[in-house]
């Protein structure tokens, strides 16, 4: 599931692409947000079933060695160590998971020589080896499956590229697809089940960035008119951006989300000025919001409520 840090995230690309084009109307970058944190959801699906690919490889393998004339029953006993462990079936198998998968039409078919490769690679390599000394011991199976994502999945170039051409946001979205899909083997139990998870935690987190773009656009003009007011020092055509927009976003959240505390919404934007902005902008920033949220205070614009109380 994504965190609030990556729907912040998301929120800022397309606030920023307002910025800089002012034609799109909030009616549209709701709409494009919505689509883009669904990508989220959409790189998961293929990713999982990046690693049902493997198992898939193994099994058309296992179905050529047995239809030999002469039987090979070492290599199908070694092949079967892999084809048999059961988190492959139950996951294929699970019915959120074909449910997700319906409207992404997940399709492997052109990297068929990839993955090929992929399970040659696992077949012949020592992790193999050390589960082949307990092929039904469940942990064994478990630490393989956990070590076999990690280094044929995760760290693969070649599904990165492919990624890269699926969306734009994808190098912003990988981690959190990865994160579902560790999830997932994470979850896996002796009793059989898995664990797919939502794209959110909870309905909070599912409304969380359409609330944000509102509030951003509702209190837009006020936070506008603070930050100049802020920093009259600075000419407006020498500030970012992108540093205007990580302002107005932290003052919406301050203004417009009683549950969050000050510290959170402060922390939170600096963070992503440090990640996406100038080397300069955390530090100026922090310099004007101080000034803004001492204002809000005394003006008694500041209604925080439950945790949102906390400093």
């Amino acid at each position: 599931m994504i965190t609030r840090r990556h729907i912040r995230i998301k929120v800022l690309h397309h606030l920023y692409a307002h910025a800089s084009d002012n034609e799109l109307g909030a009616a549209t970058l709701l709409k494009n947000l919505d689509k883009s944190l669904e990508e989220v959801h959409d790189l998961f699906i293929w990713d999982i079933h990046a690693f049902l690919r493997i198992y898939k490889t193994a099994q058309e393998q296992l179905e050529k060695v047995q239809s030999r004339n002469v039987p090979d029953v070492a290599l199908e006993e070694r092949i079967a160590a892999f084809t048999n462990i059961p988190f492959f079936e139950t996951v294929a198998s699970d019915d959120r998971l074909v449910a997700f998968s319906e409207g992404v039409h997940t399709d492997w078919s052109n990297y068929e020589t990839h993955f090929r490769k992929l399970w040659q690679e696992i077949f012949e390599g020592e992790e193999f080896e050390k589960l082949l000394s307990t092929p039904t011991d469940f942990a064994a199976q478990k630490r393989f499956l956990k070590y076999i994502y990690q280094v044929h999945i995760a760290e693969n170039e070649l599904l990165h590229d492919i990624y890269e051409d699926m969306h734009v946001g994808w190098s912003d979205d990988l981690d959190a697809a990865q994160m579902m899909s560790g999830k997932v083997i994470s979850s896996w139990n002796e009793q059989g089940s898995v664990t797919i998870p939502h794209l959110y935690k909870d309905e909070g987190d599912a409304a969380f960035g359409a609330l944000l773009m509102r509030k951003y656009f509702e209190f837009a003009n006020d936070s506008e008119s603070r930050i100049k007011s802020k920093s009259k020092n600075w000419e407006s055509d020498r500030i970012a951006k992108l540093d205007v927009v990580l302002m107005k976003l932290c003052i919406a959240e301050w203004r417009g989300m009683d549950e969050i505390p000050v510290k959170v919404s402060m922390n939170e934007y600096l963070d992503l000025a440090k990640e996406y902005s100038t080397p300069k902008s955390s530090s100026f920033i922090n310099g004007i919001l101080d000034k803004i949220v001492t204002n809000l205070r005394e003006e008694g614009l500041l209604n925080k409520v439950g945790r949102g109380i906390i400093e």
